[in-house]
């Protein structure tokens, strides 16, 4: 009668058995080496995060230091949000809604010929239209006001400056992009000029186009006087004064997108272009059959660090009109340093956290799109 030998179960090393051993799998060796850098991050990041959160719910003004620094919840939110006799109307910025409602469209229309997944298009769908469609109804009703109406105007000065200077950076990079890319002996000469407006400090450009724009004795006036036009008084008047910012900002940034989008370009395999030429393709037929669906990844890492520096766009409307004239250009930038510099450190910190919230948003939106369409 033959026998069996009993059975033996063996068991998996642990981590810290083959720690011990110093023979770690690789995934474990690959933990074990973000530790340190993880340990930083939480240290330089987080910490300064939870921090700030922390200051947000508390009353803090320095020039009011016999009031401590009480617990208040969530009042420094409620006075940012909201406002007194607030109604719902669907009038209420219906340019903005018809914006909301022409992206709806356009995302339909996106979704149906390919250009991206139906699933990305349904969040956005989704996203746009409870923007559009509720939040931006909500406003004080007569008799009513904004309990900060300064944070609303910063936040959509800031709303308007990220959507002008993105599209606008897009649309100039992009050409740039292709150009650099174009076989020539002079492609050398296209790539160095891409580096100058991305290397040269955002302040400086401020201030150089600050001068361009002067009303008496900018470049620009004088130009345009010359073929008999009146320059407006560019950095005196609201309007103008967005308009040559927002121009400046493209000017700065157009290269950094242009040298995303030119990486992007360079990863495309030559054989594509070559089989297409073979096939009768044009050259427009050529970029939005090839160029343009492999561009999507360089295009979503350009928007996605364009939006985040947006958001966050300081430098060049302080360094052209201090925020002004009035408060026309007061970004969300310069108005948590406004009210940073009048000592209402928790006010301000509650501000930070709402620009941290918006850009967080936006990360995540532009994450998703990458990783779905991948």
């Amino acid at each position: 009668m033959a026998t069996t030998a009993p059975r033996t179960h063996y068991r998996k090393p642990g981590f810290w058995r083959r720690l011990r051993t110093g023979n770690p799998s690789e995934a474990q060796l690959g933990f074990l080496l973000l530790v340190p850098t993880a340990a930083v991050l939480i240290l330089v990041m987080l910490w300064p995060i939870l921090q700030v959160l922390w200051q947000s719910l508390h009353f803090e003004r320095l020039n009011l230091p016999a009031r401590g620094r009480p617990f208040i919840g969530v009042e420094h939110y409620g006075r940012m949000l909201w406002g007194t006799e607030m109604t719902w109307d669907l009038r209420h910025l219906l340019g903005w809604r018809l914006a909301g409602l022409a992206a709806i469209v356009g995302l339909v229309v996106a979704a149906n010929r390919g250009w991206m997944r139906r699933s990305s298009a349904i969040w956005w769908t989704l996203a746009l239209a409870l923007v559009a469609g509720v939040l931006l109804g909500f406003h004080p009703g007569e008799g009513g006001r904004w309990n900060d109406g300064r944070f609303w105007n910063s936040f959509s000065i800031t709303l308007l400056l990220v959507v002008a200077s993105v599209v606008g950076s897009f649309l100039v990079g992009l050409p740039l992009a292709l150009l650099a890319n174009v076989e020539s002996r002079w492609r050398w000469l296209v790539r160095i000029a891409l580096l100058i407006p991305w290397a040269m400090p955002r302040v400086l450009v401020g201030i150089m186009f600050a001068w361009l724009f002067n009303s008496t004795s900018g470049v620009i006036n004088d130009l345009l006087a010359r073929v008999g036009i009146e320059g407006p008084l560019w950095l005196a008047r609201s309007d103008p004064a967005i308009v040559a910012t927002t121009i400046t900002i493209i000017w700065a940034t157009s290269a950094f997108v242009g040298l995303i989008l030119l990486a992007g370009l360079q990863s495309i395999d030559g054989s594509l272009y070559e089989a297409a030429k073979v096939d009768g393709a044009n050259g427009v037929q050529r970029f939005f059959a090839i160029t343009l669906p492999l561009l999507q990844p360089a295009i979503a890492v350009a928007l996605i660090f364009r939006t985040l520096t947006a958001i966050q766009t300081f430098d060049i409307p302080y360094a052209m009109t201090r925020g002004g004239p009035g408060r026309s250009l007061e970004t969300l930038g310069i108005y948590i340093t406004s009210t940073t510099n009048s000592l209402n450190l928790g006010y301000a910190a509650a501000l930070s956290v709402a620009l941290f919230v918006m850009s967080l948003v936006i990360t995540v939106v532009y994450l998703r799109w990458i990783y779905t369409d991948a």
